[in-house]
């Protein structure tokens, strides 16, 4: 895009799946390069599944937020909006615990944080494998990922920490004010107790270097390989090639979030909101079949096409029996049953010309993917991995604060402020918790320098500058 523009050369009439920063956007926006969607919306003329099929599917703080959360600076919409997020995603980040280990060791699965030391402490010291060996190791995760992020995912006992590897980790209170948690007492609680598992050597070093991939070749094990991981930080497919029928699966429990000291247990989680990737260019001579199009791209008809791809083969509609079993998020108050891929040959990761296997042109808010029926398998462990799954995700599920910090459109001027502000110090924050928990730096005699470096990097610019953007995105409290 940058080339076509500077080069002065047509642009095409339509970009499709095309990520931009909001500030990026904004600006090529206000070159004119964009055409203004928010017209289209606010007149309500060709938005026939917009604002009937796929609203149903909305939630009233989604559909608030679909236009406005993508809005610029200038109050233009630049993207048309697009959902997509699973009802199990955003509560995807948490402990799988051994629960082979647990019956050799005569314990609960762990719902608190002090039981979960004293199941570490056990795993550690007492050959739960029954190998006489020393061979267990009682957490690790991986690293560069929220799902096997070992420290942000424990501070959740404590305090609310965002799923984020590098990230600045913004956060909002109640009344909207922004903040960040490691300036918080209760972080430097966290990173006591963390800390000290680590030193007591409870968490492997792996967890702060190596891959998915690592992690899986300590718990993907077959035939008389004894287990070793006590318990894992980690997404249920990174722990295995294929989760739904792997033989150690069933020997892995989903847990909700462990309640800390002083009553917490959140869930490392993050700001749902849609997708502003799709755009039709000034250079486009009919926008307003351009804008159906991507009216259209919200039926579920369409949704289901591009998802999934052709209708029998990969996905189908659910019965009749099906709809009356219903959802397999029933619990969480999801009702309807719509479609099912379960038992088909859906290949996940192709792209072919059947197969779109895209999301960016899809409407898939939560209140769409729930809508699929309860699923039977004839393997007894998929049936297990699937059970195991929904328990853990409903246990996680909604334990958040009530208001979470999602993308922002920052102004040209805050743009400027912030220059690269936010980027260095969420480098600098991850590498100080890494170092606090290994023993590098100390919580307590390098919390002063650790704060006062965070003030030379721009710490106030950056809350000051977010604080704005998110007024303006979501009102002053």
């Amino acid at each position: 895009l940058q080339l076509m523009v500077a080069a002065n050369e047509k642009l095409p009439d339509m970009l499709w799946a095309f990520p931009l920063p909001p500030a990026e956007r904004e600006n090529y926006g206000k070159q004119g390069y964009f055409v203004d969607l928010l017209p289209y919306f606010e007149e309500h003329k060709l938005t026939h599944y917009f604002d009937g099929e796929a609203a149903s599917y909305l939630t009233e703080d989604e559909k608030s937020t679909t236009l406005s959360a993508g809005l610029s600076s200038n109050g233009a919409l630049y993207a048309f909006p697009f959902w997509a997020v699973s009802v199990a995603d955003p509560w995807s980040n948490g402990l799988l615990i051994n629960n082979k280990f647990c019956e050799a060791l005569g314990m609960d699965i762990p719902t608190t944080i002090d039981e979960y030391y004293d199941y570490l402490v056990a795993v550690k010291t007492k050959d739960p494998n029954g190998n006489g060996l020393n061979d267990e190791i009682p957490l690790v995760g991986f690293a560069k990922s929220g799902n096997g992020d070992i420290i942000t995912n424990l501070l959740n006992s404590f305090l609310y920490y965002p799923a984020t590897w590098e990230g600045v980790a913004l956060c909002a209170d109640d009344e909207g004010k922004i903040y960040v948690p490691y300036q918080q007492d209760a972080f430097r609680e966290g990173m006591r107790w963390i800390a000290k598992c680590h030193a007591e050597g409870l968490i492997s070093d792996l967890s702060f270097s190596q891959d998915r991939y690592g992690l899986q070749a300590m718990t993907d094990l077959t035939g008389d390989a004894p287990d070793v991981v006590g318990s894992a930080m980690s997404h249920r497919s990174y722990m295995f090639a294929s989760h739904a029928t792997a033989e150690r699966r069933p020997h892995y429990t989903t847990i909700g979030p462990l309640v800390g000291p002083e009553g917490v247990a959140y869930a490392s989680t993050w700001k749902t909101e849609p997708g502003y990737v799709n755009f039709i260019t000034t250079d486009c001579e009919h926008p307003d079949v351009a804008f159906a199009v991507l009216d259209f791209m919200t039926s579920a008809e369409s949704t289901l096409t591009a998802r999934y791809g052709r209708e029998n083969e990969y996905w189908r509609y659910a019965t009749e029996e099906e709809i009356a079993g219903g959802s397999a998020w029933s619990d969480l108050g999801y009702t309807d049953v719509l479609y099912t891929s379960a038992n088909m040959k859906l290949a996940w990761g192709q792209q072919t010309d059947e197969i779109w296997n895209t999301v960016h042109i899809t409407w898939q808010p939560k209140g769409f993917t729930a809508l699929t029926p309860k699923t039977v398998y004839e393997n007894p462990i998929s049936q297990y991995n699937y059970d195991d799954w929904n328990q853990g995700v409903m246990k996680r599920y909604g334990q958040a604060p009530k208001n979470l910090v999602g993308s922002l459109a920052y102004t040209e001027e805050e743009v400027a402020q912030l220059g690269t502000s936010e980027t260095d110090i969420g480098v600098y924050v991850r590498e100080c918790m890494t170092r606090f928990v290994i023993g590098e730096m100390d919580i307590e005699k390098d919390w002063e320098e650790f704060q006062n470096n965070l003030k030379v990097m721009g710490l106030e610019t950056v809350l000051s500058c977010a604080q704005a953007a998110y007024d303006r995105a979501y009102g002053s409290k």
